[in-house]
């Protein structure tokens, strides 16, 4: 029996996933618009949208959830921290 992936794999590989189906739905769309001449301009227009939009959202999804943000190891981040900042 094989023992379960460790939860930060798990995480990795979603990451990526969200990643490369974001950016294929946006590459997708926008081959749909541009090459997919024997289709009606409206639907290509309105499917090649909706793929590019959705590909799009994926993708600020990854940005916000899944990239990593932290600083250089052995450095900080300079500023004050947020808390600070509210209290004013």
């Amino acid at each position: 029996m094989n023992p379960a992936p460790p939860p930060d794999s798990r995480l990795r590989r979603l990451g990526r996933q969200l990643f490369w189906l974001g950016l294929g739905l946006v590459l997708s769309g926008l081959a749909l618009l541009f090459l997919a001449r024997p289709v009606p301009f409206p639907a290509r227009l309105l499917t090649g949208a909706v793929d590019v939009i959705a590909g799009g959202v994926l993708l600020v999804v990854w940005n916000q959830k899944f990239r990593d943000r932290s600083p250089p190891s052995g450095e900080k981040v300079s500023g004050p921290t947020p808390a600070s900042r509210l209290r004013g």
